[in-house]
């Protein structure tokens, strides 16, 4: 098994790790002893990745293997331990960890890692300079989809609003999921991210457009998601800064760059709200939702801030509440902007994983979504356009 081009090193005090690992790449294969002597070597030379053995997974080789990662960000950092738990993954993923492969090694498990990893991590930091794309004139559009309420249909918007403003000819679509800790977006669209704003977070020293394009997910409509944490202890690895760095690089490549939000007002969706040309407001005809989203405006008034782009999106419009829309306008002091009426359908393609506007885009809720994302981009183009429902039967 051939590992010179990807420049590794064995990293370990224990000589039955090392000896086990040098079997595995037939014995051609640089190892430090300690992690001093691993940022030396990596200073000195051109190393790509390290692989730390099982010595390592304490805290304090953690702390060592944070100020190895900082040293040179763009290292990518394996570790092997002899259990793998939830705590050391952590611990690992914030010191700039990409991968934890449980003890013992074998050749299928660094396969499966070096594949992971060096492949897409590697090639995207060492294959130089991508052909030049046409250079955008115009920064992309940001779309905040929040609620003041749980229960309110906003991540249902968020993803039927995206994949309809995918389908306009020749404009670049992404979905960033900012709720950090209960992420739905992947959920509702059948994904399974390989890559999150996680790892994006870990890079930001060196972030920029390939890269965090290789870190999306990509739905098979060609809408791009850029997934949340895939466990709410993770959601402390992303600052508000590091969200609007990755932001601001989504905007000057993407056309519309929609973000689902957590139903909460914090110093993250404030910033949210105020980096948006556009906020989708959505509010559940119920009483407890109108009061929320009440609240909520008023504590961006009293905040000075402007709510010229908040939009209003009534959900679930002809649900048997015994709110009607005039009362609700007056209460909020806003008038409703769109409205998406209650259907059945919606909770099944919620369970299905198929988003509406897929599953019956000439229905009365698709039609619903479609005068949500009209708000934004003017005509939404029939399901025909983008290869129809995108190529799922």
């Amino acid at each position: 098994m051939s590992m010179a081009e990807h420049n590794l090193l064995v990293v370990d005090k224990d000589d039955d790790f090392v000896s086990a690992a040098k079997e595995l790449f037939e014995g051609r294969l640089p190892v430090a002893r300690s992690i001093e002597e691993a940022s030396q070597t990596a200073e000195s030379g051109d190393l790509r990745m390290l692989l730390l053995g099982p010595s390592f997974s304490n805290d304090e080789s953690l702390e060592q293997i944070r100020n190895l990662h900082n040293q040179d960000p763009a290292l990518i950092l394996m570790m092997v331990a002899d259990t793998v738990t939830a705590d050391l993954l952590r611990g690992a993923m914030r010191a700039g960890v990409s991968d934890v492969i449980e003890a013992p090694l074998d050749e299928a498990k660094i396969e499966a890692a070096i594949e992971q990893f060096a492949h897409d991590v590697l090639k995207r930091r060492s294959a130089g300079k991508p052909v030049a794309e046409p250079v955008r004139t115009e920064r992309g559009a940001i779309v905040t989809v929040t609620s003041a309420k749980g229960g309110s249909g906003k991540t249902v918007t968020a993803t039927n609003v995206a994949l309809l403003l995918n389908r306009i000819p020749d404009k670049k679509v992404v979905l960033v999921d900012a709720d950090l800790q209960f992420g739905d977006v992947c959920l509702l669209l059948q994904l399974e991210p390989r890559f999150t704003m996680v790892n994006a977070a870990h890079e930001l020293h060196h972030l920029d457009a390939e890269m965090l394009d290789s870190l999306l997910t990509e739905h098979p409509s060609g809408l791009k998601v850029l997934a949340a944490p895939l466990e709410p202890a993770f959601a402390d690895d992303i600052t508000t800064a590091g969200l609007m760095q990755m932001l601001d690089i989504l905007q000057d490549n993407y056309d519309y760059v929609v973000v689902d939000t957590a139903s909460m007002l914090d110093e993250l969706i404030l910033s949210l709200i105020e980096k948006a040309d556009h906020v989708l407001m959505v509010v559940d005809m119920d009483l407890p939702s109108v009061k929320n989203a009440k609240l909520a405006l008023e504590t961006l008034r009293l905040l000075k801030f402007s709510t010229q782009n908040v939009q209003l999106v009534m959900n679930r419009n002809n649900s048997k509440a015994k709110l009607d829309n005039k009362e609700i306008e007056s209460a909020l002091k806003m008038e409703i902007s769109a409205a998406v009426p209650s259907d059945a359908a919606v909770p099944n393609s919620v369970n299905e994983g198929r988003p509406i506007v897929e599953t019956d885009p000439k229905g009365k809720v698709a039609k619903g979504f479609e005068s949500v994302a009209e708000l934004i981009a003017g005509k939404i183009p029939e399901s025909t356009s983008k290869g129809g429902l995108f190529g799922r039967k």
